[in-house]
């Protein structure tokens, strides 16, 4: 049997994922088949099949392979250890996320709010393939250090928050959701009656976000 080059596995693989990434542009990702796969790759049945169970193994490796491409945690970790003010921490973080939805929305955001929708309609193929997914992307671990990084500046009296601090958490996160499904919305589908003159700005809105929250954390001005 001839011997296979090393790498050649992980470039059919990642033929495959960049495939997939094709199709994903012209057709939402809970309606790709793996016949759009074989036919975008111009593979036999049995080479896809080869490296990928089906069609939702394809997309969850898609999915995992996108959240490398991006340097949203490399970026933010050093703000942690470094001899910044909070304010200056918290600006420069949500100056990073404004940064990261301008290059990931219009590809990642679009492929992720369709795999989610899939995922929401068939809990059970979630359950059957959540293990396959990446446990903590950069963003989940970036707003998980965040909330203990505050937490702790609110324990050493550094900060002096107006309302409960898992109130302000909650406020954070589910407007962050927000403006995610936002721009998704508005940069990647046409919907009908948009105002015309709402315009979604990632790093004015990261921006809004992150002083709303210096001040509910005491922080103001």
């Amino acid at each position: 049997m001839p011997k296979v080059p090393k790498g050649y596995e992980e470039k059919m693989r990642n033929m495959i994922l960049d495939a997939a990434q094709e199709v994903c542009k012209t057709k939402p990702a809970y309606e790709v088949t793996m016949r759009d796969i074989i036919r975008q790759t111009k593979l036999s049945v049995g080479s896809v099949y080869r490296y990928f169970e089906d069609i939702d193994d394809i997309l969850i490796g898609l999915t995992n392979r996108n959240q490398d491409q991006y340097q949203l945690w490399a970026n933010c970790e050093p703000l942690f250890s470094e001899d910044k003010s909070v304010r200056e921490v918290i600006l420069k973080v949500f100056h990073y996320l404004g940064e990261y939805l301008i290059e990931s929305i219009p590809t990642e955001g679009k492929f992720t709010f369709e795999m989610n929708t899939k995922f929401l309609a068939n809990p059970e193929l979630f359950n059957k393939k959540k293990s396959k997914i990446a446990e903590v992307t950069d963003f989940e671990k970036l707003m998980q250090y965040a909330m203990a990084y505050l937490a702790g500046k609110v324990e050493d009296g550094t900060l002096n928050p107006i309302m409960p601090l898992p109130d302000i958490f909650s406020f954070a996160v589910a407007s962050m959701d927000g403006i995610v499904r936002d721009l998704v919305l508005f940069k990647c589908y046409s919907l009908p009656g948009e105002d015309p003159g709402v315009s979604l700005d990632e790093i004015s809105l990261t921006n809004a976000l992150a002083r709303s929250l210096l001040f509910l954390l005491g922080e103001g001005n």
